[in-house]
């Protein structure tokens, strides 16, 4: 099983009340300028179609920072971002929200000539009692299966960026997907406990995860 390592705190920042939100958004702003100019010398080695899909990613950080009801998805993705987790990964997980991301990544998997399904061996997940409609469910699980398929592409470079060891995945990628899902169903008209999305973003990314590792580091996280 993994540990979580780095920012794993249940709150989303800027949630304070009265002039928090407002420090939460200029540290924001600082943490985006410094993970930007990391990015800026990484778009220097991409080719021309990474740089507009990291360029893209960008201009995403920049209208949640402008929104003050997602300014802790930016300041998430800025963390990712300082982290030099490969801009694909982060589209995936911001794709169950956002159209311009899901389009990035099909965009991208086509390039790499990735053969898109719904992996059936992938949990189906919050049906039944949680009572989302099968539309909501075909979404969550095409969304893992962007993520899978992305991983496909270059699993080592994408897990090298986010696991601390073979044991600790950073807490910065358990946070976005988490605070994504509950967008996500916060839209759909469902309400969840933090801590209870945050388990099943643990398992839906040990799943992912394992399922791309060699052998021997699966059996310790399993």
């Amino acid at each position: 099983m993994f540990d979580i390592s780095g920012p794993s705190e249940s709150g989303a920042p800027g949630e304070e009340g009265g002039g928090g939100g407002e420090v939460a958004r200029e540290q924001a702003r600082d943490g985006f300028a410094a993970a930007q100019q990391a990015s800026l010398q990484q778009l220097q080695r991409d080719e021309k179609k990474s740089k507009k899909r990291d360029d893209g990613v960008a201009q995403i950080i920049l209208q949640f920072l402008t929104d003050t009801q997602r300014t802790h998805l930016a300041v998430l993705i800025a963390r990712l971002v300082a982290i030099n987790c490969p801009t694909p990964f982060i589209l995936a997980i911001l794709s169950l929200i956002n159209e311009q991301c899901r389009a990035g990544v099909e965009e991208y998997l086509k390039d790499k000539n990735v053969q898109t399904s719904e992996n059936q061996s992938l949990p189906i997940i919050l049906q039944g009692e949680r009572g989302l409609d099968a539309s909501a469910n075909t979404k969550l699980v095409m969304w893992i299966a962007r993520m899978d398929h992305v991983l496909q592409t270059d699993p080592e470079t994408i897990l090298g960026s986010l696991l601390i060891d073979q044991n600790n995945i950073d807490g910065t990628v358990l946070q976005l997907t988490t605070f994504v899902l509950q967008t996500f169903l916060t839209e759909h008209g469902k309400n969840a406990e933090f801590e209870n999305l945050q388990a099943l973003s643990v398992g839906v990314l040990q799943s992912l995860f394992t399922s791309h590792m060699g052998g021997n580091a699966r059996d310790k996280l399993e």
